[in-house]
């Protein structure tokens, strides 16, 4: 049998606690991401995670528009137009009970392919950029 020695088992516990331990509502503003993956499955995976690269330090759901949740900001995906060829959106974000504001607008268009052929996480990251999220970015 193995055995575990003293000083291994308490930074064993250590390490376990600090990975176990959840981050509290206080450390981690509470955000939530809308975005109908029925209607717009591409664009609402593609967003997801580059929401989630870009606040790695924030607590994140993912919920249907239908799914209303209390947050300290939620962001939504509107789309504009989409075709297999085009694609134009823009981020809507609303802090706490405040008035939702609105992002510019970007175009994503293909001509020698279609939209499902082509990875949207370059268009996601994008759409963050500029829509300047009023939320700390992580430290490069």
């Amino acid at each position: 049998m193995y055995r575990i020695k003293p000083v291994l088992f308490v930074l064993t516990a250590a390490l376990v606690f600090n990975v176990v331990t959840p981050v509290s509502s206080k450390d981690a503003p509470n955000i939530v991401f809308q975005c109908d993956s029925e209607k717009y499955p591409q664009i609402c995976k593609a967003l997801s995670a580059a929401l989630s690269q870009h606040l790695p330090d924030h607590s994140l759901a993912i919920v249907e528009p239908g799914d209303a949740q209390k947050a300290a900001l939620t962001i939504r995906y509107q789309e504009e137009r989409r075709s297999s060829h085009f694609l134009s959106g823009q981020l809507v974000w609303q802090e706490g009970d405040g008035e939702p504001k609105t992002g510019p607008a970007l175009e994503l268009s293909v001509m020698d392919s279609n939209l499902q052929n082509v990875s949207l996480a370059p268009f996601a990251q994008a759409l963050i950029e500029v829509s300047e999220l009023p939320v700390s970015k992580p430290a490069d």
